[in-house]
């Protein structure tokens, strides 16, 4: 069995650690769910190795546990009704939060593309295939799609591509860009933000160990949980209203080099993953919370990563098989590119009040201290679904 979040979590943290080959000791962030959803684009056109390449990685699985094949013929559901599911669950309007996936393919104006394939990613990924005019008008083309994402993503995101970077042999382009603002169940109060030192990773900053930040801070219940064979916690943070939360995985700093986080990402696994964070393993403990403000705002060319992670063909101008998308042939996925922005401050958080009863116990409680002034990793989940949103790692400010 495989289900759609764990397929999620599974791509997640394999895409995690192959960006991270290149990005050591590197800010990240990401979105493995809005990489599923255009790549489950791509997959309702792909035929052949280049379709076989991209459900070894994983982006979608069905109950088969392979990715749902698309026949021209007919509407076979599977895996991509699941996702349309998805993203209706995860993107519907909520009270203190508001959630944008934005996924589309632009393609060249002279390839003749199948009416059934636009229709189902309309259909099944709320997004179209735009024709453009890469080979004459490329300058006018990019700045189409670059308008695109910023009204998107409420004008965060901008200039998602830079002068240059389309030319007339561009065929057909990928585009991610999410956009999340959410409001924590508890804020930080402002006068509590004070600032502190952030502790840097020695192997890429050399000698300058520390960096200032503005550093919030609470105490309240949450859950929690201490993973002993690792040294470290793992705390959730709820979003207003309880649907979503950030996580944060807190290595303990085992020396200067702070090999505790490299540890954990060498260890990580979803098993692991699921495991740490499960309502069996976290407890509802009252805690010191220290939490940086930070903001990122990250972009990443796909194909070279995916390249490695074995998604080679779609890529590729002679092996590419995309003929579900069009009858013309050298159709390839000539550049695929995603663009993400999160900020984290005492309101909550922006990615480019409910009430709660707790049961106080008679006695004092333990109050534990979680003070995240060094290097962590961190995801937003969707807790009915359990999907992961967003991925990262806050190596420095």
């Amino acid at each position: 069995m495989c289900s759609l979040s764990a397929a999620n979590a599974k791509f997640c943290l394999d895409f995690f650690r192959e960006l991270s080959k290149r990005k050591r000791n590197e800010n990240i962030f990401f979105s493995p769910l809005s990489l599923s959803a255009a790549f489950g684009m791509v997959v309702l056109g792909a035929r052949g190795n280049t379709l076989e390449q991209i459900e070894k990685v994983g982006f979608l699985c069905s109950e088969e546990g392979m990715v749902a094949r698309y026949e021209p013929k007919g509407d076979t559901g599977g895996v991509h009704s699941q996702f349309q599911t998805l993203l209706t669950a995860v993107s519907e309007p909520r009270p203190g939060c508001s959630l944008t996936i934005a996924n589309r393919l632009f393609g060249e104006i002279t390839y003749p593309f199948f009416q059934q394939y636009l229709d189902s990613t309309k259909k099944f990924y709320r997004a179209e295939l735009e024709p453009v005019n890469f080979k004459y008008t490329e300058e006018e083309a990019r700045e189409k799609i670059n308008f695109w994402v910023e009204n998107e993503t409420k004008g965060k995101i901008k200039d998602l591509f830079s002068a240059g970077f389309i030319d007339p042999s561009t065929v057909l382009v990928l585009v991610n860009a999410i956009y999340f603002k959410g409001k924590w169940a508890v804020e930080f109060k402002k006068e509590d933000t004070k600032e502190t030192y952030f502790q840097l990773n020695k192997v890429q900053y050399g000698q300058e160990l520390k960096q200032t930040v503005q550093m919030m801070f609470q105490e309240g219940y949450f859950n929690m949980a201490i993973i002993e064979e690792l040294k470290m916690k793992v705390i959730e943070l709820p979003y207003f209203n309880n649907e979503l939360s950030m996580f944060i995985l807190l290595p303990e700093v085992v020396c200067e080099d702070f090999t505790g986080l490299e540890q954990l990402e060498c260890t990580l696994t979803y098993e692991k993953l699921a495991g740490w964070t499960s309502s069996a393993r976290m407890q509802k403990l009252r805690v010191k919370v220290y939490l940086p403000q930070f903001k990122m705002e990250e972009s990443y060319v796909l194909n070279k990563t995916l390249q490695e992670m074995g998604v080679m063909n779609v890529f590729d101008w002679g092996k590419a098989d995309l003929s579900g998308i069009s009858t013309k042939d050298g159709l390839v996925v000539s550049k695929a590119i995603q663009k993400s922005f999160v900020e984290v401050n005492e309101e909550g958080t922006e990615a480019v009040g409910a009430m709660g009863l707790v049961a106080v116990p008679l006695c004092p409680p333990i109050s534990y201290e979680f003070k995240a002034d060094h290097p962590f990793l961190f995801f937003i989940r969707h807790n009915p679904t359990n999907t992961i949103l967003f991925f990262g790692r806050y190596s420095s400010p």
